[in-house]
């Protein structure tokens, strides 16, 4: 009985420290992942502060001629062309270096871009600190996705992506009411703060799935017990991880590394690259980041009071950063595609129902009505911000394989720079041509089109490993769903 008893007590204990271990994992999780939610918070900053700095510095000098809408758009759009060569540089840098050394360089930038910003006084100067920030924003596309991906567990890596992605809506919106109220050079001071946290990239282990990718398997178990514990769940996967890599790395040496030509014809290779480059086309195309830089513009050719569009911008600010975090609350209950389609779908029918307003109006067959115009595109910011906005970052860090990272995160990455230096810089251009509702219905069609493609080709990724995922794309796609669990019917393609 004693020794029943004793037995009984022991098994409490070990109970007691698997829950230690497994809550002290989830806090190294959070920890580690909060140094790229800031990165994304103050990047959010920087792409916010044109929307203020701009005005005030107008107001400054009472003049609009020291920054005409040609050098306004190029305020806007400098930083994202400053990344198209650190979109090809970061990629080839992590799968050589790891993730820990371009995030302590660029926590170092970071905080370079807020000094400079701060003690900028002409716009040259700004355009500096905007350069700098080209190198910031191609790492959060890169370098701090895989960041995400590699160190955290599959059952909160969906709801760290979206917040993460929520963080950058934060950073706008907080840019957004600092210059509202205060100096604009305030966002300097608190992004130079955010920036010196971010430091705490020192503290990590490297990456134990670049670990395993380099062969360095004693590293990667003392890495990855390090981030999640040791529970039958975590050995499990550590075990899958070193199986997967240790053959690869065999055919590797055996047969050498698969060719160019052979790596395009891969359905591991290019599904998930054409999934991954439409949630990023998705996710630009739908016009929520446009509309968040512009949307003093666009209120201002809707209504003469300025102060209404000041409060119509916090508001949809408001909502969209409270969209976001609905949207990860929903994403830990539904299924990852059932979440990303019915957002998207729904963002797609507002956005047709708003050029339809907006065209009324113009026409005269409607009077413009602040109430129904702010409504309308909190409804739109809602339904976009619970689904691309969360989940297009999401999507292509789970979708792409461990072997294809760098050539698929730098084609990605380039679409990504590619489509938001681009829209950002001819938005006042296609304001100018296709009127405010000719916008929206631009972004109706665009965004229509990409998620027709996914709705017929994104797979169910939720709560699935990396090692998972690229089984999927090994095999021909006929798919049942039993008890929550994907079964393969079909051969595998090699």
């Amino acid at each position: 009985m004693d020794s029943c008893n004793y037995k009984s007590v022991n098994n409490c204990v070990e109970d007691e420290q698997k829950d230690k271990e497994s809550l002290i994992s989830i806090l190294k999780q959070i920890f580690i992942s909060s140094a790229v939610w800031v990165q994304f918070f103050t990047a959010g900053m920087c792409v916010g502060a044109p929307t203020v700095f701009i005005p005030q510095i107008r107001n400054q000098v009472n003049s609009t001629q020291v920054i005409d809408e040609e050098m306004g758009s190029w305020l806007f759009s400098t930083s994202g062309f400053a990344m198209y060569p650190w979109l090809i540089v970061l990629p080839l840098c992590t799968k050589r270096y790891g993730r820990k050394l371009p995030q302590l360089i660029t926590a170092f930038c970071s905080i370079a871009i807020f000094i400079i910003l701060y003690f900028s006084q002409t716009v040259i100067q700004i355009l500096v600190s905007e350069v700098l920030q080209g190198f910031v924003y191609a790492g959060n596309i890169s370098v701090r996705i895989l960041i995400v991906t590699d160190y955290t567990s599959p059952k909160y890596r969906g709801v760290f992506l979206a917040i993460k992605s929520a963080s950058f809506f934060w950073g706008i919106w907080v840019a957004n009411a600092i210059g509202t109220f205060f100096y604009w050079k305030n966002i300097a001071i608190l992004g130079f703060i955010c920036a010196v946290y971010t430091l705490n990239v020192l503290l990590w282990p490297e990456s134990p799935y670049w670990l395993a990718s380099k062969g360095r398997f004693d590293e990667c178990r003392k890495s990855f017990r390090w981030i999640h514990g040791i529970n039958t769940k975590s050995e499990i996967e550590l075990k899958e991880l070193i199986k997967v890599q240790t053959e690869r790395i065999r055919l590797e040496n055996e047969y050498g590394k698969m060719g160019f030509v052979e790596m395009v014809k891969s359905s591991e290779f290019y599904k998930p690259l054409l999934l991954s480059i439409a949630t990023i086309v998705q996710y630009h195309f739908s016009g929520k980041i446009v509309i968040s830089l512009y949307i003093l513009d666009i209120f201002k050719s809707i209504t003469a009071d300025e102060r209404s569009a000041y409060t119509a911008m916090l508001i949809l600010d408001g909502v969209t950063v409270f969209g976001m975090y609905v949207g990860s609350f929903l994403s830990r209950i539904l299924k990852r595609r059932t979440l990303y389609m019915s957002c998207s779908f729904t963002g797609v029918i507002v956005l047709f129902t708003i050029s339809s307003y907006l065209f009324l109006v113009r026409l005269n067959v409607l009077g413009e009505n602040h109430f129904v115009t702010i409504a309308l595109l909190c409804l739109y910011s809602i339904s976009i911000s619970c689904g691309p906005l969360i989940l297009s970052f999401s999507l292509y860090g789970e979708l792409i394989p461990l072997k294809f990272q760098a050539i698929s995160y730098t084609l990605v990455s380039l679409t990504f720079g590619i489509s938001y230096s681009t829209l950002i810089k001819a938005s006042p251009s296609i304001f100018r041509t296709f009127g405010i509702d000719g916008t929206f219905l631009f972004y109706t069609v665009t965004c229509g089109l990409c998620t027709i493609y996914l709705y017929f080709c994104l797979p169910e990724t939720k709560n699935k490993t990396q090692v998972e995922i690229e089984e999927y794309f090994k095999n021909k796609s006929k798919l049942v769903q039993n008890d929550n669990t994907l079964v393969l019917l079909t051969k595998d393609v090699y």
